[in-house]
């Protein structure tokens, strides 16, 4: 069932491209002003546990114009901001916005870190260590039962953010989970964006053409499914129904976010690793 459940939104999403896609409306600062209040009241509402935190702890700056590329991670593996080209910021606007969910199907627990957007408190704190190029953050679940590992580099040759996540289950029996990558995007310093999204990237941009993509980078596991996809929302999808605020795009003029989920067996003693890039529109 759950295989049919992705099948089903990959087949929706693959039907959507840039030619069909609509300019977004213009917005005016009233409007703006609105969608600020409104994401702020969002993420006020989402419990958090005194782990969770939107500070930069690692900055890491490459480029130059339109090469430019500027983004810092927090102590849990958050991406709290990132500028690209110079000039054209897309998550440090309002509330900051930006982390990883998982869900074990099998006892669903959902267990995730979305910045200020909130945590779900069963994680244990991170050991995060860095280079000049990277960041890496090993976070187990309270229970003991998922460790996740996430290496997030600087990629200065494309002017984008590779974030590898290596999930582990650390018990003796094999088990199915999804594990997702989430931003809130404010594209271009803007709450009202246009989202989309394909089976291998979600998107936000304006109507000028500055925006942010999530993409899968490379295969992903044999027997997995994956999809990217906007939500009409700015919080973060809960891990076990990652759908619910889900719509198919494009999504315009909204302050949305956007998603890349991939879901799969985890062996007994075994771990899997998915990767994304972010890169500017």
């Amino acid at each position: 069932m759950k295989k049919l459940v992705l099948a089903v939104t990959v087949l929706a999403l693959c039907s959507l491209s840039f030619a069909g896609t609509p300019s977004a409306t213009k917005i005016n600062s009233q409007k703006e002003a609105t969608a600020a209040l409104g994401q702020k009241s969002a993420a006020q509402s989402v419990p958090r546990s005194p782990l969770a935190t939107s500070t930069c702890s690692f900055t890491f700056t490459s480029g130059v114009n339109n090469t430019f590329l500027k983004y810092c991670v927090t102590v849990n593996g958050n991406i709290t901001q990132l500028q690209t080209p110079l000039g054209h910021e897309h998550i440090a606007v309002g509330s900051f916005g930006e982390g990883y969910g998982v869900c074990d199907t099998t006892t669903t627990v959902g267990y995730f870190d979305y910045a200020d957007f909130g945590d779900s408190g069963n994680w244990g704190a991170p050991v995060t260590t860095h280079t000049l190029t990277s960041v890496k953050v090993v976070r187990s679940t309270s229970d003991g039962i998922w460790t996740l590992t996430q290496v997030i580099t600087q990629v200065a040759a494309s002017s984008s953010v590779k974030v590898a996540m290596t999930l582990k289950n650390n018990t003796a029996v094999a088990r199915f989970a999804y594990i997702m990558r989430y931003a809130d995007v404010d594209a271009n310093s803007t709450f009202s964006n246009t989202q989309d999204g394909t089976t291998n990237n979600a998107f936000s941009y304006t109507e000028e053409g500055f925006g942010l993509q999530l993409q899968n980078a490379g295969n992903p596991p044999a027997g997995f499914g994956w999809v990217g996809y906007p939500q009409n929302s700015p919080s973060g999808p809960a891990p076990c129904t990652p759908f619910a605020t889900f719509v198919n795009g494009p999504i315009l003029a909204t302050d949305g976010s956007i998603v890349e989920f991939y879901d799969g067996t985890f062996p007994a003693l075994g771990s899997k690793t998915v990767t994304v890039n972010y890169k500017g529109l």
